[in-house]
C-alpha cells in the first residue's frame, strides 16, 4: 500500500511541476513581449504590446480551467503572475509608442 501512496505521491508533484513550468514559461513569453527582459532566442528586448496581451489572456484562460483544481501554491503563484503582468502591460500601452 505505501508503495501506490508513494506513486500518487510523485503523480501529484510531477503535475504540480509540470503545471508550474508552463505557467512560468507563458509568463517569460509575457515579459518578453513586454520589452521588459530579452528574448531567450535573440537576446534582444523586443516589444509588442499585441503579443503580450496574448500571452496574459491565455494565462488568465489557463487559470480559468483550472479553477477548483490547483492547489493554494499553484492558485497564488497564477494569480501572482497575472496581477503583475496586468499592471505591466497597463503601464506600457499608455506609453507614448515611439517612432
Amino acid at each position: 500500500m505505501s508503495d501506490e501512496l508513494e506513486k500518487e505521491k510523485n503523480k501529484v508533484n510531477e503535475e504540480e511541476l509540470s503545471f508550474l513550468s508552463l505557467v512560468y514559461s507563458l509568463s517569460q513569453a509575457a515579459w518578453s513581449w513586454l520589452g521588459k527582459q530579452a528574448h531567450p532566442v535573440n537576446n534582444q528586448v523586443q516589444k509588442d504590446l499585441k503579443q503580450a496581451r496574448s500571452m496574459i489572456d491565455m494565462l488568465r484562460m489557463l487559470q480559468k480551467k483550472t479553477q477548483g483544481n490547483l492547489n493554494p501554491k499553484e492558485q497564488q503563484m497564477i494569480e501572482g503572475i497575472l496581477a503583475d503582468l496586468e499592471l505591466n502591460y497597463v503601464e506600457e500601452s499608455s506609453k507614448p509608442v515611439s517612432s
